[in-house]
């Protein structure tokens, strides 16, 4: 499994996401905000037997603030 960090490909929105799941999952993914097509900037394994505070959603997104 993944974590990924997201940014919505319109210039004039430029949310960002994170979200948990496989590669493939990311590239359905669309900006709850737009609707245009997210872009992965970051990505990082996760070993989901460690990590008991993440439930197993397929994907999970929240909307994070711009930094």
């Amino acid at each position: 499994m993944l974590y990924a960090i997201l940014i919505c490909t319109d210039q004039d929105c430029a949310e960002e996401f994170e979200a948990w799941g496989e590669p493939e999952e990311f590239e359905l993914m669309a900006c709850e905000g737009c609707g245009c097509v997210l872009h992965a900037i970051a990505f990082c394994d996760i070993n989901v037997a460690t990590v008991t505070e993440l439930p197993r959603r397929t994907p999970h997104v929240q909307l994070r603030s711009a930094a």
